[in-house]
């Protein structure tokens, strides 16, 4: 019965997502002779930029973010990010029931895959809504076939890209957008508990926590010196708290090395019934991981303007005459799509942009290639050359990064506008759009990223 349930679900969110994209596509499909298609060069109003900037968890009345950062900055902002994600990509793989590296290169392709495409200073890996769904399927099913399910995931991808997905974005309003993260923020939140039930580990923790918020980014990322920090306590006063690789099933996963590098893998020709068996599950993991990347994309692109005297909106490092085109680009889907094949062939199961990590990597100086390739290279590193002192990170330490990066996704401010101007009734509709934005946070959280988002998208319209 379970099969055929979630054949059903998916099948049900393949006909919404292709409904809303039709929807959002009709000058596309008139061909040539129409109009723009919305969200491919066209200029969006200050005001609109302005309500998807605090949506993105903005303050655009903040000191602009600077459009260039020195190739030091940018190497320890992906180091940075590279350390955040060290566990979450241990976690991920853990949630799958493989081997403790293979979220790390998992991360590694779709990070290498990113300097190909994506847009810069997106940062893209082992990811949460990925492997929740891929984790259901292998504990009903077994690993055999998580190789079929993520290319089936990444052909989804390519297809959505070749039929311009991306414009789809624009029907995810700052009410969905700001659900969507306040979600994610607190199953981030939740996830970081287990670190935090020993006083000791909570001590450690807050540490961590304090540095990154209240050290400034430059130029060392904050978030790097309280790791180092944390961990470094915890050590000197010998607390007893697990480290990463007390945390490892496998007590060789952090020995490094070259046995550390994955086997090289080509998938085996699949049965109709695999397909049929993997391609609910491949949907759903397709189309989250979509969203979730132009998201990331999204809190770049908002994150790189600034509004002048005037109230225009102006882009950093960029003549303030030019007129500006916020799009994500084709290329973005394409990259995602290349990246999760490619993890495959590591042995890996695929990932997806990420949104928090994007946060703390723009918070750290991250802004273009540089960041991406460092945290690429870093991720390698760890598995290779450092992995015995990788192992040695207090996991309470880096609970305490993920716990900023958590608090740092969740919308407090949109969504308390929200609140307010429900109740003294400034809008018609501010009661419908935070209800909007309260019924899509508790289905991203409660049941599925996607249905939440799906169905928020559908409320709004």
């Amino acid at each position: 019965m379970a099969p055929h349930s979630n054949f059903r679900r998916a099948l049900l969110l393949a006909l919404l997502g292709i409904a809303l994209w039709f929807h959002n596509n009709k000058a596309f499909l008139a061909g040539p002779g129409g109009p723009v298609p919305k969200g491919l060069g066209n200029e969006r109003s200050a005001p609109e930029l302005r309500s998807i900037e605090r949506a993105a968890g903005v303050d655009a009345a903040a000191e602009p973010v600077t459009g260039e950062s020195s190739i030091t900055e940018e190497i320890l902002a992906g180091i940075s990010v590279a350390f955040s994600l060290l566990s979450k990509a241990i976690a991920c793989s853990a949630i799958v029931g493989t081997g403790p590296l293979v979220g790390l290169w998992s991360s590694v392709a779709l990070g290498f895959a990113s300097l190909f495409g994506m847009r810069p200073g997106v940062v893209a890996g082992s990811a949460a809504v990925v492997v929740v769904p891929l984790g259901a399927f292998t504990a009903a099913n077994g690993l055999g076939l998580v190789p079929l399910v993520v290319l089936l995931a990444a052909a989804i991808e390519l297809v959505a890209g070749l039929v311009g997905f991306a414009r789809t974005l624009d029907l995810v309003s700052k009410e969905v957008l700001a659900g969507f993260l306040n979600a994610l923020g607190l199953a981030l939140l939740v996830s970081q508990f287990g670190a935090l039930s020993t006083p000791m580990g909570f001590a450690l923790a807050a540490i961590c926590a304090g540095l990154t918020q209240f050290l400034p980014s430059a130029p060392i990322p904050s978030s790097l010196v309280g790791l180092a920090v944390a961990t470094a306590v915890g050590l000197a006063f010998n607390f007893d708290v697990p480290t990463l690789a007390m945390k490892a099933k496998d007590p060789a996963a952090f020995a490094g090395g070259l046995a550390a590098l994955p086997p090289f893998q080509l998938p085996q020709m699949p049965s109709m019934d695999d397909v049929q068996l993997a391609l609910p599950c491949a949907i759903s993991i397709a189309f989250i991981s979509l969203i979730e990347t132009l998201l990331a994309a999204r809190v770049v692109d908002d994150r790189k303007f600034f509004y002048d005297e005037n109230g225009e909106l102006v882009m950093q490092g960029t003549d303030p005459e030019t007129p500006l085109s916020v799009d994500v680009p084709t290329s973005t889907i394409l990259s995602l799509a290349a990246g999760n094949g490619a993890s495959v062939l590591l042995g890996g199961f695929g990932g997806a942009g990420l949104v928090p990590q994007t946060v703390l990597n723009l918070n750290s100086g991250g802004r273009g290639q540089w960041s991406i390739g460092s945290y690429a290279a870093s991720m390698v590193i760890f598995a290779l050359v450092l992995a015995p002192f990788v192992g040695q990170i207090s996991v309470p330490a880096l609970a305490g990064i993920m716990v900023q990066v958590s608090l740092d996704t969740i919308q407090f401010v949109p969504t308390f506008d929200a609140i307010k101007d429900a109740f003294e009734g400034k809008e018609e509709d501010a009661k419908i759009k935070l209800a909007i934005l309260v019924i899509t946070a508790v289905l991203c959280y409660q049941v599925d990223f996607a249905v939440g988002i799906v169905t928020g998208v559908a409320l709004d319209k």
